[in-house]
Order: C-alpha cells, then structure tokens, then sequence
C-alpha cells in the first residue's frame, strides 16, 4: 500500500519496517526525537533511545522536563549527522519545513512552550515532522492540509502506535496509511508550534551546511537574549532565502 497521493513524506514506503521509530518513556521525548529521526535516515533501527539517553548523562534531567534543546544537536551530531538549532519565527516556517520534507530530510520540532516567568524561552515537546500534505478534500467535501509527524508519547505514554493516525479519509472503506503516527492540520501546527524550534536532520554536517549556505540566513538580533546565549537558548534565527537562495516575504496571515 502506498500513502495516499497528496501526501509528501521523508520516506514513500509504508509499513512499520520503513519506519524504525520507537516510543519514548516519561520526558525523553529529545533523546527519542534524535534516534528516530537518526533511523528514518539510516533506514534501519541503529540508534536506540536507551543509548542516547545515557549518552545525554547529566545534561537528563526528566524531573527538570528532560534535557535541554541543543543537546539534540550534540547527540546527532556526535554520530555524524549533520543538523544545528534553529528558529524559524522571523520567516516563513512552512516553506522551510516542506523544503526539508521534499528532501528527505526529518525535521525534529518542537511543540508547545516553556516559559521563565511569564517569558516564552523554548519548546516543550520533541517530535519529528516527516510529511506534508497538498491541498485535498476528505469525505465531508472539506477542504484540508496536514502536517505528519512521529511523536514518541502518542496517544499517551506507552501507547506508541504507526497505526494512530492511519484513517479512511475518503469514505470508500479502505483504511489508508498515512507517515509518523499523528496527524495535525495546518492550524492544528501553527497553534501547537508557537517557538517555530527546528533541527533539520541531514546524513552529514556537509549535506546540511550547504543546503543552509543556499537557502537560509540569519538574523543577528534576539528580543530576549543576545550572542551565543540567544542561538543557546532560542536557536538561530534563520531566515528563509527560497529555493534559488533569494529572500521571499512572510506569507499573509
């Protein structure tokens, strides 16, 4: 069985041996974010959550939420994968995300918000965005777009599943396959996804700096923090540049 036609996908195979992922347990939702997307690159399961969670030492801390955003970073990186933190607030996050899908590439997002006092700092939950969805229409005739993303504690904790968000989205009796295990409407993610936090995952740091040098710049200047406090903290401000590495505008709301 194949996805249906409109969706875009890191990997066009279905069935659970395509996508080596894994659930997670209480707040380890970075070090499983980093092994999945690891695995969906290496097409096998290589990389075991376990592993990078003791690899991460004391930077775990699941009574503190888990472990901080740039280790992300220092996990993939440190098994030869090339991604950097990043933050797509200042641009237009959607193209960025989709270039990345239409490449292969997973991207490991961060959903939800932490905040110091009343101030927004980071993220609060790691998944990996691995497909897209063109325009279609379901059975009720509505109008839709989706975003496809593994999520390590979804539905619940211990409940991992591929088969969550699988569905018969046309009405004619057949359960399609769908990527990942959940399903958010392109509102759906806006809403979830209020920092824009990303590591685009390339199979080396070469891929991954030059489709950087092409398509993003980044802007130097932080409302919050400043330097490399802010790029540790919120991660760079990328800006999108296009596909032929031209700066485009912000989409109209």
């Amino acid at each position: 069985m194949a996805f249906p036609v409109f969706v875009h996908a890191v990997n066009s195979a279905t069935g659970d041996a395509a996508w080596p992922v894994e659930g997670q347990g209480w707040n380890e939702c970075g070090c499983t974010a980093a092994s999945n997307a690891a695995n969906l690159l290496a097409q096998a399961q290589r990389y075991r959550k376990d592993d990078f969670v003791r690899e991460a030492g004391v930077f775990f801390q699941p009574q503190w939420g888990g472990t901080p955003s740039p280790v992300t970073t220092w996990l993939l990186k440190r098994h030869g994968f090339g991604t950097h933190f990043g933050n797509l607030q200042r641009t237009d996050y959607e193209a960025v995300l989709r270039d990345l899908i239409d490449r292969g590439v997973p991207v490991i997002i961060e959903l939800g918000m932490v905040k110091m006092g009343s101030v927004a700092v980071s993220g609060q939950h790691s998944v990996v965005l691995v497909g897209y969805s063109e325009p279609f229409h379901d059975q009720s005739g509505q109008l839709r777009e989706e975003y496809y993303i593994v999520d390590a504690q979804w539905p619940a904790l211990g409940q991992f599943s591929l088969a969550s968000n699988n569905r018969d989205f046309n009405g004619d009796g057949v359960v399609e396959e769908f990527p990942g295990n959940r399903t958010l409407t392109r509102a759906e993610l806006s809403i979830a996804y209020p920092m824009r936090t990303y590591f685009p995952v390339f199979a080396t740091q070469a891929d991954h700096d030059a489709w950087y040098s092409r398509h993003i710049g980044v802007d130097s200047g932080f409302p919050l923090f400043g330097g490399l406090a802010g790029q540790f903290v919120t991660g760079s401000r990328d800006i999108w540049l296009g596909t032929q590495g031209q700066a485009e505008p912000l989409p109209s709301a």
